[in-house]
């Protein structure tokens, strides 16, 4: 109820409260949501909303870490993110990770490029690892519908004993020096912590693409919510989007026209919206957007997160390419 209440109480804030009353005692509550919908459409609300923000790394709701790696470089660096704020927290140069390009199957030793969570601190069982390390979400939903393989890519430290370790060696993972492990763990403990891994161009958000996709995602949710099927369909790239289940894009698109043509009322919510670029060898725009959704029908309810892997195309039309 608190999270309803302080979101109502923002998007109040953002449009005229004379302007609600009147819509609201001249059509209705129902139309009130309408206008707050269309205004959550707009991309230049969302422009204004982002002026003041840093979100070079992204955007996101709550407090976040993120680990940038940058494998050409060979650095690492932790950023802290808190209300559109971004400070650099650590930095190790020298650091070492698996074979250049991208990771496409088990055993082919290349770090993957992309953006991953990272888990908890954990005690790896073999001191070729170091004192401990941190598992990363490889293969994330995007890598598995693309047919990428393999796993166990983590953040840990050099060999106990002395071994010494290089970029066949690390299997892929990224490699700290003892000495700073420390300093990593008690940086990210207890945070939600995002690993960005990028090859050699660096990458960032831009406010812009940002707003466009925040101002996309509503209209997408419309569309949706309204049983639009065609507007809905459009926001999917027909060559490249495979759902969870790898399910193509035709046998997606029957699934949902059926689904559609049923026109029943529905009722769906986004809240804890949080939006990463994504790095890529292809020098794509892409992103990752996550958020929890409610949805409701008479016949099937859902609450629950959702995370899509976008891209935006030539005309800056957000596109997606894998959902789950």
């Amino acid at each position: 109820m608190f999270k309803i209440i302080t979101t109502a109480l923002f998007f109040i804030s953002s449009v005229y409260a004379s302007d609600l009353v009147k819509i609201y005692l001249d059509n209705g509550l129902e139309a009130v949501k309408t206008a707050i919908e269309q205004k959550l459409s707009n991309k230049d609300f969302w422009l204004e909303e982002l002026k003041d923000q840093n979100i070079s790394l992204g955007y996101y709701k709550d407090e976040v870490v993120i680990v940038v790696t940058n494998k050409t470089d060979k650095i690492l660096k932790v950023y802290s993110y808190s209300n559109g704020k971004i400070e650099e927290k650590f930095e190790q140069k020298d650091v070492i990770t698996g074979l250049m390009g991208d990771k496409q199957k088990e055993g082919d030793l290349k770090t993957p490029i992309g953006f991953y969570e990272l888990g908890k601190k954990f005690n790896p069982g073999d001191p070729y690892y170091g004192p401990f390390a941190f598992a990363t979400t490889y293969p994330n939903l995007l890598d598995k519908v693309q047919g990428k393989t393999g796993g166990g890519i983590w953040i840990h430290g050099y060999p106990l004993d002395g071994t010494r370790i290089d970029e066949y060696k690390t299997r892929g993972c990224i490699a700290l020096f003892n000495k700073n492990l420390d300093s990593f763990a008690a940086i990210v403990k207890d945070k939600k912590v995002y690993v960005l891994t990028e090859e050699k161009d660096k990458v960032f958000a831009n406010k812009d693409e940002v707003a466009s996709l925040l101002s996309s995602l509503f209209k997408w949710k419309n569309a949706w919510e309204n049983n639009n099927i065609k507007a809905y369909l459009n926001f999917y790239d027909e060559k490249e989007f495979k759902r969870f289940d790898k399910t193509s894009f035709e046998q997606f698109a029957t699934m949902k026209k059926n689904i559609f043509s049923r026109n029943e009322k529905k009722d769906i919510k986004f809240s804890d919206i949080s939006i990463s670029p994504y790095p890529n060898l292809e020098g794509r725009i892409m992103y990752r957007i996550s958020f929890y959704e409610d949805y409701y029908t008479k016949n099937y309810q859902f609450k629950g997160n959702k995370v899509l892997y976008v891209k935006l195309d030539k005309e800056g039309k957000m596109k997606i390419l894998a959902e789950q």
